[in-house]
């Protein structure tokens, strides 16, 4: 299937994209707009060591309409240092999106604009902090999260 890219919007802050019928880019607003079945107003009820409000991925996945080819997501933060690449059926039914922190955006200090989490994997580097593009392929993508426990406490120094 070919690879489908978002188009431009200007106060967008999570682009899907890859092998999907409708690539997109979602606003906060878009985020905050959808229905209320997947919202999460409060994530500490799901995992008390977490903090703000999300959307259920499968929303998100829902509207850019997977291609069937489509069976991985690649995660990619801001700055393009950091992929978590996982099965998109495992990973879509599960994972949130972390877009606000009370009644405002979820600042890049919290991991915003995007936070992508999956509450209770047993990987923490699934967390990714400063998402902004989700790319969903047949194959499985790039993958940039640490292999040995030197790699993992390294990235991990900031937190």
């Amino acid at each position: 299937m070919p690879f489908r890219k978002a188009s431009s919007n200007p106060h967008g802050v999570l682009i899907i994209e890859g092998e999907c019928a409708r690539p997109a880019t979602f606003s906060y607003h878009d985020m905050e707009s959808l229905h209320s079945d997947y919202q999460v107003p409060d994530v500490s009820k799901i995992d008390q060591r977490l903090k703000g409000s999300a959307i259920r991925l499968r929303a998100l996945i829902d509207i850019v309409g997977p291609d069937r080819s489509a069976q991985w997501l690649t995660v990619e933060s801001e700055d393009g240092k950091f992929f978590v690449s996982l099965p998109l059926r495992d990973a879509s039914e599960t994972a949130l999106m972390v877009f606000m922190l009370g009644k405002a955006p979820l600042e890049r200090s919290a991991g915003g604009p995007v936070r992508f989490i999956i509450p209770f994997h047993p990987d923490d580097c699934t967390k990714v902090k400063g998402v902004r593009r989700i790319t969903l392929t047949a194959e499985q993508g790039r993958d940039t999260r640490p292999s040995t426990a030197a790699e993992h406490k390294a990235i991990h120094a900031d937190d």
